[in-house]
């Protein structure tokens, strides 16, 4: 786990695939967790799956609490994803419900090869597993995703979601912030030779 961004306030770490958000059972640490053992206050705001790797922010200092839950909850700080889907998506919007909730996920192609498409999407809601469903439900599913994604669940090792970019103003200081985690290398074979090539 990889600190990209840290200050006063705010801690943004780069979460691998595999590790929770937050532990799940006594026997294990997540992100929350481990930072929790080195800083003496943490606040979780957001979570990636388990098995999704990429940016995560927690809050250092609970006077941060209240402006970054506002932050999240009015859309004023981007979270953007990269995802390998099967298929050639066409739509550059995915709205279905998701757990009974409306939910939309705004999705731009940026890659194809071999029918499989490279999006980047953006969250303008933020359901539960919202981009794994939306892909599913939309005859997209993510590939490695082995929850939602039928057979494409055995096209990749593990699911190929990767929370790359978190932009916005800085829910106290006001300041520009843009965030990046690099693709990890278990996603590199897989994205790279599908950006750029439409």
């Amino acid at each position: 786990m990889r600190i990209v961004y840290q200050d006063r306030w705010l801690i943004a770490v780069d979460k691998p695939a595999g590790l929770p958000s937050q532990a799940t059972r006594a026997d294990e640490a997540g992100v929350f967790e481990l930072l929790s053992a080195t800083f003496p206050y943490v606040g979780l705001h957001h979570r990636l799956d388990r098995a999704a790797s990429g940016l995560l922010l927690l809050t250092l200092d609970r006077a941060a609490n209240a402006p970054v839950s506002r932050a999240f909850k009015r859309r004023q700080l981007h979270r953007i994803y990269l995802a390998a889907v099967d298929g050639e998506v066409v739509a550059d919007r995915w709205e279905r419900p998701v757990g009974g909730q409306s939910a939309r996920t705004a999705v731009a192609v940026i890659g194809r090869e071999e029918g499989r498409s490279l999006l980047e999407l953006r969250l303008d809601t933020g359901r539960t597993h919202q981009i794994r469903q939306h892909g599913a439900l939309e005859g997209h599913p993510l590939l490695g995703d082995r929850r939602y994604g039928g057979d494409s669940a055995r096209a990749w090792p593990r699911l190929a979601l990767h929370a790359f970019r978190l932009e916005g103003p800085h829910p106290v200081t006001g300041e520009a912030l843009r965030l990046e985690a690099p693709i990890p290398e278990d996603l590199a074979d897989l994205f790279g030779p599908m950006r750029g090539t439409r």
